[in-house]
């Protein structure tokens, strides 16, 4: 072949190969399959795409919330006195105060300072819990809500148990989020004896001892003992467990740990 034949037949194989190059460019890339995440619970994690904004990466102080809305699961009972007995008992210190003698009575000890708090910060030494916590209600479902923030905690405030008040007090976190864990995928390794300390604003704290932990059916799980009241102070923490039903999105297990007021030291 000629010189002038052997840069025709090179111009064309270059000409191919552009050609080859464009196309590939042009044509859309194959979607990549999401992996199946698996940790060592063998709960599986939701196999969806990466959110549009990153995933905390850490504890975030919550916002205030308001500090009422309307609940459907058992609440605290608040006791009322009917007007009648007020007004009785108005007539009778009345009446007790003009027949009292003149003499000093002698002081009489006032009322304990209130065991309860609000509580804004949560530790658990023993699976390395420090964090806030989120103030919630109920969802429009009628189901308690969740913090906003994966690595918080949301105690059910509006409507709700006072820890330290008599009555059941509760705390949810999340298990985990779409690839990576979250605040309470330890909380199945608490032992009974392990302590739990909440914190309010202005640095109040109370203790609560990790009494035992159950495992319910998400749908099935004994309200009255886990929200309803008590003759002590408890604190029972909530978190998913189970499997994952990627159709209803949701876990088929609750995992709760239930704990109760130490006394000072």
């Amino acid at each position: 072949m000629s010189r002038k034949g052997y840069i025709v037949l090179g111009l064309a194989l270059a000409g191919i190969i552009l050609i080859a190059i464009v196309a590939l460019a042009a044509s859309p890339a194959k979607p990549v399959e999401p992996s199946n995440l698996v940790f060592e619970k063998g709960a599986q994690l939701t196999a969806v795409a990466a959110p549009v904004t990153p995933l905390p990466i850490g504890p975030a102080e919550p916002t205030p919330q308001p500090t009422s809305s309307p609940v459907v699961v058992p609440a605290r009972p608040t006791a009322t006195v009917p007007p009648t007995t007020a007004a009785a008992i108005t007539t009778a210190v009345a009446e007790a105060t003009a027949a009292a003698p003149t003499t000093t009575p002698t002081p009489t000890p006032g009322p304990k300072p209130a065991n309860f708090l609000i509580p804004a910060k949560i530790k658990i030494p023993a699976i390395n819990i420090d964090t806030y916590v989120e103030r919630v209600g109920v969802t429009s479902d009628g189901l308690m809500d969740v913090p906003k923030n994966i690595w918080n905690t949301a105690w059910f405030g509006n409507g709700g148990y006072r820890p330290g008040d008599a009555g059941n007090s509760v705390i949810a976190g999340h298990l985990d989020a779409p690839g990576t864990k979250a605040v309470f995928w330890d909380l199945d390794k608490l032992k009974t004896g392990d302590k739990v300390i909440l914190t309010d604003p202005a640095g109040k704290q109370l203790t609560f001892e990790v009494l035992e932990k159950q495992v319910y059916i998400y749908n099935n799980a004994p309200l009255q003992k886990i929200f309803g009241p008590s003759d002590e102070a408890r604190l029972n923490l909530i978190t998913c467990g189970g499997t994952f039903d990627r159709a209803s999105q949701n876990y088929n297990q609750r995992l709760v740990v239930f704990t109760r007021l130490m006394p000072p030291a």
